[in-house]
């Protein structure tokens, strides 16, 4: 009998190391709740694992829409929100538009025939969007509002032509906002803006650059700019999972369009060029997004016919955010027969 009961005893240990070395494998995680949205071919919506690159839900949006632009994963990905061609209207109207990120079901406009939607992105600590849009009533001009992800409560953020302070003291007048961004605590929004210099009519001289706002759109401050870039020089604005750091696309016009990758420090300004360290085979970087708890970029390449998920790990030493070793690839469009566009990252509160 006692040789009985110390075998299973015995047994019993094993079975608690084994499951204790599989739980606590570092190497080869499951899971770490959050999951990475993307566009995929035909107007798909992919959930993919970011630790093994697997598909975990691939649906379209129910009812059918049209024109599907700027996907976002809502809050812990309960949502898909992207912007399509609206219904409520016979312009040419994109409107905001929900459904259920794992089937697609339960697809509705959230925002209204009276704006023009063009870029769309979600907080990571509420349901709630930030966006750009043109009022039809005055469509030269792009402003930043945000609302629930159930379409109540919006508002403004910005005004058209909306005076602010430039980095040299000097007052200016929005004229286009966009790429917006929530910080990882949702307190605030960083967007690419547009300027023209009061005092210098006729003779307008522009200014493009990163803007920071509270999420309520109070003190606006700029962070960064450069003159003469117009329009929408830069792109794909993200925050580093702590906050200390933007990283975004430039869209260099005087030279052939080329895509820089740029970090750039809040509270030193300082930028660091990115762009080698994410190139694979020389293809040029395509909408970068950052986890919301770790360390890590996910982005795609700008080529024609679509791209796989990449992943990138960074690290950050005083005020200097550099790429730790060379991306790794996350999906296999190869396999999958379909392409991955517009990646973005969030939180997940589920089990797989």
């Amino acid at each position: 009998m006692k040789t009985i009961k110390y075998l299973i005893l015995l047994s019993m240990l094993g079975f608690a190391f084994a499951s204790c070395l599989k739980n606590n494998d570092i190497d080869f995680p499951q899971y770490d709740h959050s999951l990475i949205m993307s566009n995929g071919s035909g107007t798909k919506l992919m959930l993919t694992n970011p630790v093994n690159g697997k598909d975990l839900f691939m649906s379209k949006p129910s009812p059918v829409v049209e024109d599907v632009k700027s996907l976002r994963a809502g809050y812990m990905c309960k949502n898909a929100v992207f912007v399509a061609k609206t219904y409520l209207s016979d312009d040419y109207i994109m409107s905001i538009y929900t459904c259920d990120a794992k089937t697609g079901v339960g697809t509705k406009a959230i925002t209204g025939d009276n704006l023009y939607v063009q870029d769309v992105n979600t907080s990571k600590t509420e349901p709630k969007i930030v966006f750009t849009g043109k009022p039809k009533a005055i469509p030269e001009y792009n402003s930043l509002y945000i609302i629930n992800e159930d379409g109540s409560n919006q508002s403004h953020l910005t005004l058209p032509l909306e005076g602010v302070t430039g980095l040299d003291g000097k007052e200016y007048e929005l004229l286009d906002i966009s790429s917006p961004a929530f910080s990882p605590d949702g307190s605030k929004i960083a967007v690419n803006a547009i300027v023209d210099n009061l005092y210098s009519i006729p003779n307008s001289i522009f200014f493009e650059g990163i803007l920071l706002m509270n999420n309520d759109g109070s003190n606006k401050k700029f962070l960064y700019w450069k003159q003469g870039k117009f329009p929408y020089a830069n792109q794909d604005i993200c925050w580093s999972e702590d906050g200390n750091f933007l990283l975004f696309v430039t869209i260099d016009i005087d030279n052939s369009f080329h895509r820089q990758v740029n970090a750039i420090n809040i509270t030193s300004k300082k930028i660091t060029d990115l762009t080698a360290s994410l190139e694979i085979n020389g293809n040029q970087v395509n909408d970068i997004y950052t986890s919301p708890n770790s360390n890590k970029i996910v982005f795609n390449q700008y080529l024609d016919g679509g791209s796989d998920l990449f992943i990138a790990e960074y690290e950050v030493l005083d005020d200097i955010f550099s790429i730790k070793k060379s991306p790794l690839k996350l999906t296999d469009r190869n396999n999958s027969e379909y392409s991955y566009y517009t990646p973005s990252w969030q939180l997940w509160d589920e089990n797989l």
